[in-house]
């Protein structure tokens, strides 16, 4: 793990899981921009000049033109798609315990997480990871429920979700790069070195929390003890293939391009690249793993499972649970089934530090 940046008296450390250049400026026009620009003014030169209208160089001039701006067009939405995330209606957690503090992020950038500190003395760590498209308040049962067996939790709004910043230019990297400055804060929010720390990924967040423990750096690359995955992602371009508009899927190659260009741009230190961002190549984490599957997923399906059993079931105890994907319902089945594997943990290690 190496310095990032000092300043305003804090100090921002590059992991291993994420990307943390800044993404550079470039003012330089290119020919699609140029010619896009060009398109209002032929427009209005043949709506208001018959003599243009009559040249056949201006009817040539805007043949060259249109096929770029129908390109732009399409570039656009699957920019919009993949790199800007949808708005929500900000919600902070609903249990008024949450203390929120701020840490560094990706780019210097300031961002807002929340602690739960244990009513016992405990020197245990929970991070919760929710899912795309969510917030803490939507999934805030478990990592309150893991509170309830005498942990301490700390837990954000991702980049881009609910009452966080970030909608646009939105990667995974930058998400995972706000994640690993969110650790290497906690001992500063806590007041104490953690001596053992889990996390807890829904969704998305599994393939992050997959992500994470696999490349681990920092204070809790040594204290990261297990994690729990409830029907984790585990494919980004299978991600992507469910979030591209209309029939762009069909046209892969192309959308496969425009991907590896926006990330490139945004990302100068790229480590991982859109065709090897699922398991296996993202990464397989030695430590244990409670995997809960929704039976019937609505939202993933059953490929991203289907990595999860070929890749990860040395390392796993699997569950297939009769429960919906989202994180807004939840079940005793599944409040038995983390509380079983999270007390096991819990005496497991413990005599580590007897």
């Amino acid at each position: 793990m190496t310095l990032a940046k000092e300043g305003f008296g804090r100090t921002l450390r590059r992991g291993r899981a994420a990307a943390y250049e800044r993404t550079p400026v470039n003012w330089a026009p290119t020919i699609p921009g140029v010619l896009m620009a060009m398109i209002p003014g032929e427009l209005l030169a043949l709506a208001v000049f018959p003599e243009w209208r009559a040249s056949q160089a201006s009817w040539l001039l805007l043949g060259i033109t249109l096929p770029f701006a129908a390109w732009l067009l399409v570039y656009w939405r699957i920019y919009l798609s993949v790199f800007v995330t949808s708005s929500l209606n900000p919600a902070d957690p609903i249990d008024p315990r949450w203390k929120p503090f701020t840490f560094m992020g990706w780019g210097d950038e300031t961002l807002k997480a929340y602690l739960l500190e244990s009513d016992e003395e405990s020197g245990d760590l929970l991070l919760f990871l929710h899912g795309y498209n969510s917030c803490i308040s939507r999934g805030e049962t478990r990592p309150l429920h893991v509170h309830s067996m005498g942990v301490n939790v700390i837990t954000l709004d991702q980049r881009g979700f609910g009452n966080q910043r970030g909608r646009i230019d939105w990667t995974l990297l930058k998400v995972l790069a706000d994640i690993e400055g969110l650790l290497e804060e906690a001992p500063s929010a806590l007041g104490f070195m953690p001596q053992r720390l889990w996390i807890y990924g829904h969704s998305m967040g599994g393939f992050l929390t997959i992500r994470l423990a696999s490349h681990l750096s920092g204070w809790w690359g040594e204290a990261l003890q297990g994690i729990v995955l409830e029907s984790p992602a585990a494919s980004f371009p299978k991600i992507i293939d469910s979030k591209l508009p209309g029939r762009a899927v069909i046209a892969k190659p192309w959308v496969r391009h425009i991907l590896r260009r926006e990330h490139e741009r945004i990302h100068p230190d790229l480590n991982i690249r859109y065709a090897n961002a699922e398991l296996p190549y993202s990464g397989i984490p030695k430590v244990p793993a409670l995997v809960i599957q929704s039976e019937n997923d609505e939202t993933l399906g059953n490929e991203h499972f289907d990595l999860i059993q070929k890749h990860m079931s040395h390392i796993s105890e699997i569950h297939v649970l009769d429960m919906p994907h989202t994180s807004t319902v939840d079940t005793n089945e599944r409040r038995e089934l983390v509380e079983k594997w999270m007390k096991n943990q819990l005496e497991l290690t413990e005599a580590t530090y007897q």
